[in-house]
């Protein structure tokens, strides 16, 4: 995968903003018509404490949604907690996690928003221009914006607005469990966004690419914290 470092690491909020604020005029939104043949998706699991990050990468082929390769990351947590600003606490371990894939993929879907952000640049959009690819966010809840009521059937959406303009979508993908807000990142559109994680849903909540990066950070997150801790002790007699 092609990949262009787009800056150091911040090293406060400030810093971060002023990185945020130059690559706001950097988001491209684009019509994409031809579908992917392979799907990549990111997710991270934090460790104890907060202190270590644990990142899954996933790469699927599309249509038929059949794993291809996967890869993991730990980073260590050196950005603080502030909302707007998910890329520079999770970016190094998702960065790391997608550039030990050997797959190109065409598109990659993030835990995270794309345009739905109050800068119009959030995590999807930031790894979609480090790697010059189509970009789409699914996160798990609202960042910023308003919709309306979303019908608890499956297939149920409303557009998130923001500042008067659409710049998501809030989708229920799963009858009577909470939806899932679908936003492009950078080099595709709303409608291509929103289409891609419908087609790559498979009778869960999450697209299936980010489902199975999600569990498999999770995995990595617990499997290497059972090695820390050590056997358990033997039985007393």
């Amino acid at each position: 995968m092609r990949y262009s470092k787009l800056h150091g690491w911040p090293a406060d909020r400030s810093q971060a903003y002023a990185m945020q604020a130059e690559l706001m005029s950097r988001v491209v939104l684009t019509n994409n018509t031809e579908p992917p043949r392979r799907v990549a998706a990111c997710d991270t699991a934090y460790g104890i404490n907060g202190e270590l990050l644990y990142a899954a990468a996933v790469v699927m082929s599309f249509p038929d949604l059949e794993e291809i390769e996967r890869s993991y990351f730990v980073a260590k947590v050196e950005f603080p907690y502030i909302p707007g600003l998910r890329y520079f606490r999770e970016g190094p371990a998702v960065t790391g996690a997608l550039l030990k894939l050997e797959s190109d993929p065409d598109v990659i879907m993030l835990n995270g928003h794309g345009i739905a952000h109050p800068k119009r640049c959030g995590l999807a959009s930031h790894i979609g221009i480090a790697f010059d690819l189509p970009s789409i966010g699914c996160a798990r809840q609202l960042l910023v914006g308003k919709h309306y009521p979303v019908g608890q059937k499956s297939g149920n959406l409303q557009s998130i607005r923001l500042y008067g303009q659409d710049v998501g979508y809030a989708y229920r993908s799963k009858d009577n469990v909470k939806p899932i807000f679908i936003s492009p990142g950078y080099k595709c559109d709303l409608d291509y966004a929103r289409e891609l994680v419908v087609k790559c849903l498979r009778g869960f909540r999450l697209p299936e690419p980010l489902r199975l990066a999600h569990r498999l950070a999770n995995r990595s997150r617990q499997h290497a914290e059972r090695e820390q801790s050590g056997p358990e002790p033997p039985e007393s007699i």
